[in-house]
């Protein structure tokens, strides 16, 4: 796709006039609604496809085509979603781009729930010992004194206060200019720079003035490290633009929510909340190794084959910053056979020789749902601890089992553990995109907590209010809900295994046991390899993917999450997906190919509170009869 969008003349006058049709009350899809932080990945179209599309429907509304909101909503639904390797497919923000971008004659427009993400992403993309990125603004640039440092060691120049002219860059240095105000989307002569900066409420816009930045580098600083302006900042954005009253906000605070987070975590001493879960995951692992070297670079291990924004984030971004040195640890190999992944730190561990490092670890894991060997992997902490004077901190995400009290076990006391949460599953129900970190009272957890908030503070990535009420919410009812949950997905499981059985198959099936729910590991993921069968599609799980989708609207989802709950008194969705192509996509080839069985990927199934299991297995018996007969 072309880096380069460019909008239609007077496409800016357009958009603002046909505006109140587009966001009439039912005039948009439910995946542009607020609240939606996932999406229908057979929906997805890239970037320019959207763009063109949307281009088209706005200048037909213009013109005075039909626009009930019936025919509205129809027609956003058949465009698809905005999505490209860099981006997440969030409609609203999207139109907010186009908008600033049309109203300026801007190259690109990048919007971010961030004020200071617009411009430190060009930093964090392009500022090497041989080329300066030069920053100016008449006013003060809201980061640390620590942060500037950094940014002057990295070879950025800040300019703060600054007036007049900007003089000419030497060489190849990027120059940005960040306003104080949004006046220069309209008035922008002799302003001579590669990039503006413009604020906007709950975040800024960046917009690109030439070729010499590429609006994709920014993009994914932006997917792994912070998010794109949220929906209902973006909402809002085109209310006022528009002349509409903005609809009203529900908000919680912070402390509210730690309150709840204690409820549940007694053990809990200290959080820091974030606008997405790769904020939290960007904060914590580079607060954890500045914490125990200030200066080089520190071992972060981790499963090669975890989720793939995660592995992204270690082994480009943070790697890049000089903060991290990623150690991907493989588990899975093409013949079936494997290691666990407590079996690699440890044998890793070993081999550190007295070197500090951060291990991060999901439990279970996704996929495959392994439950670690914790009080293995903690005697060989401590064993290391003994010998070389050390604690390593240990990084648990444990979204996949929210209510598990890892912070309670003997083994995890005094030892720096810090929990990771993508709020944006359980906690909220699906509700609001954000992560969650928090710690005991072990003083190197808590002040890798400490850090992880100023990281947050400097980055602009600290959950929202909005969101703040939706974790809040989806907090009150965590436990009642899990119950429900796991009970509907040992349902499922044992449905498909029985399916099979008596088709004369074994199924391989990853899902959480009756002892681990009684440990607090309840959860309503679980995966599965199909026997192989002859399949026209590329994979025999895309096959049975599809087929679900036709035979069961009503159903099933191709979403990438979990823990969802639809509410306002409307069915749950099972979501049904294969990962490679998802949540894994950033990983490689050969990684995706080790996970495959018998040339089969997995497949993952996501069970919500009120499924309608015995209508799911209905329609997977369809699929199994016509395969397995």
């Amino acid at each position: 796709m072309s880096a380069t969008i460019t909008t239609p003349p007077d496409f800016a006058k357009q958009l603002i006039a046909v505006l109140p049709k587009l966001l009439a009350p039912g005039a948009t899809p439910d995946d542009w609604d607020v609240e939606a932080t996932t999406y229908d990945l057979n929906r997805f179209r890239n970037e320019a496809d959207f763009v063109q599309r949307f281009f088209e429907v706005v200048a037909e509304l213009a013109k005075g085509a039909p626009s009930d909101a019936a025919t509205v909503r129809t027609r956003l639904a058949s465009w698809g979603l905005p999505s490209d390797y860099a981006r997440l497919g969030q409609p609203l923000s999207t139109v907010v781009e186009l908008l600033v971008q049309s109203q300026s004659g801007a190259r690109r427009a990048i919007a971010f729930a961030s004020r200071t993400k617009p411009y430190l992403s060009i930093a964090e993309a392009y500022a090497t010992p041989s080329r300066t990125v030069r920053i100016f603004t008449p006013g003060t640039l809201p980061l640390s004194a620590e942060k500037k440092a950094a940014l002057r060691a990295g070879n950025v120049e800040l300019h703060e206060g600054h007036r007049g002219a900007i003089p000419a860059a030497a060489g190849n240095a990027l120059t940005v200019f960040v306003a104080e105000n949004a006046s220069l989307v309209s008035n922008r002569a002799g302003l001579v720079v590669d990039a503006i900066v413009i604020p906007v409420e709950g975040g800024g816009i960046t917009l690109l003035e030439n070729d010499a930045i590429d609006p994709h580098a920014l993009q994914l600083v932006r997917k792994r490290t912070a998010a794109a302006l949220l929906a209902v900042d973006s909402r809002a954005e085109l209310s006022r633009a528009a002349g509409l009253p903005v609809a009203p906000r529900v908000e919680s605070t912070h402390a509210e929510c730690e309150a709840l987070l204690r409820g549940l975590f007694p053990e809990l001493r200290a959080s820091a909340i974030f606008h997405t879960g790769l904020a939290a995951e960007a904060a914590v692992f580079s607060a954890a190794a500045r914490l125990l070297d200030a200066k080089r670079p520190v071992k972060l291990l981790y499963a090669e084959n975890g989720y793939g924004g995660t592995c992204q984030l270690i082994a480009e971004l943070l790697k890049r910053d000089g903060v991290v040195e990623p150690v991907p640890l493989p588990v899975l190999s093409a013949d079936g056979s494997g290691t666990t992944l407590v079996e690699r730190m440890i044998a890793s561990i070993e081999s550190l020789n007295g070197a500090p490092a951060v291990l991060f670890l999901e439990t279970p894991t996704n996929p495959q749902l392994q439950v670690h060997d914790f009080p293995r992997l903690f005697a060989a902490l401590r064993a290391y601890q003994t010998k070389h004077g050390l604690q390593l901190p240990v990084l648990a995400d444990t979204t996949l089992a929210p209510m598990f009290p890892l912070l309670a076990q003997p083994y995890a006391q005094n030892w720096p553990c810090v929990i990771i949460k993508s709020g944006s599953k359980y906690f909220t129900k699906g509700k609001a995109t954000l992560g969650v970190a928090f710690s005991s009272e072990h003083p190197l957890a808590l002040g890798i907590i400490e850090h992880a908030k100023a990281y947050g503070r400097d980055a602009d990535t600290a959950a929202r209010p909005t969101q703040l009420h939706a974790l809040a919410e989806g907090l009150r009812d965590l436990p009642q809900r899990m119950a429900s949950i796991a009970k509907n997905t040992t349902q499922l499981a044992a449905g498909l295994r029985e399916a099979l059985r008596k088709r004369g198959h074994d199924l391989l099936l990853y899902t959480i046991d009756d002892a681990d729910i009684a440990r607090g590991l309840a959860s309503g993921v679980l995966s599965f390899y199909l026997p192989a069968a002859p399949t026209t599609h590329a994979d025999l799980v895309d096959e049975f993917v599809d087929e679900l989708l036709e035979k069961a609207p009503t159903l099933v989802k191709n979403r990438v999450s979990y823990g969802q709950s639809t509410g306002g008194g409307k069915p749950d969705y099972f979501y049904v997906i294969n990962p490679q192509e998802s949540t894994q996509g950033a990983l490689s080839a050969a990684v995706k190919a080790a996970q495959k069985r018998n040339n089969v990927q997995i497949c993952r199934i996501s069970v919500p509170e009120h499924a309608d299991v015995p209508g799911l297995l209905r329609v997977i018996e369809g699929f199994l009869a016509r395969k397995y007969a």
